[in-house]
């Protein structure tokens, strides 16, 4: 495992992206929307870090990953979300950034609820991986095209509590499926 992001570097990241969204959305109403799971630290932090007014949200969104640990199937759930985002700005929170296709299916779902608008904020950004052309208006940091852990993100639900970002090698994974099965 290879630390790609320490913990001073993401407090850093976030501080810039709260500025950015302050800046943004300044005098506007607000609500954050997170994707569970793997935005949970990612939103946290963030939400600590902004001064101006907003609403949260939660969405469930999951790739469904199949045995080789490429992904699958994405299921969304958005139906709680109506009585917070309506008529308001809405920030899609994600942790990463990877084909796109999360937020390229999210997106025109919010059509259904009479927003002010969408946008994304996302802490991580693969190069390389997009499949749609739709990317996300807040970007934390660009990583390489790496299986990513830790500030939430997991590898079969282990690694969300690492407090920085770290690669898993996939001798690493390989190991791993043969020790947790």
């Amino acid at each position: 495992m290879q630390v790609l992001l320490d913990e001073n570097t993401l407090r850093e990241g976030v501080d810039r992206l709260a500025q950015q969204i302050e800046d943004r959305y300044r005098g506007k109403k607000l609500t954050l929307v997170g994707v569970l799971l793997g935005s949970v630290v990612f939103l946290a932090d963030l939400m600590r870090r902004l001064t101006i007014p907003y609403g949260v949200a939660m969405i469930s969104s999951r790739q469904m990953a199949t045995e080789e640990d490429r992904p699958g199937q994405l299921v969304i759930h958005a139906d709680s979300l109506m009585p917070e985002v309506k008529g308001r700005h809405v920030l899609i929170i994600d942790d990463i950034y990877d084909t796109g296709e999360t937020l390229w299916e999210l997106i025109p779902q919010f059509d259904e609820f009479n927003v002010s608008s969408v946008h994304s904020a996302v802490l991580l950004k693969k190069q390389g991986r997009q499949r749609v052309p739709v990317a996300p208006d807040f970007v934390g940091f660009e990583i390489p095209d790496v299986y990513v852990v830790g500030y939430g993100m997991d590898y079969r639900g282990y690694y969300r509590n690492l407090p920085y970002i770290a690669s898993l090698t996939p001798e690493e994974m390989a190991n791993f499926r043969e020790n947790h099965t």
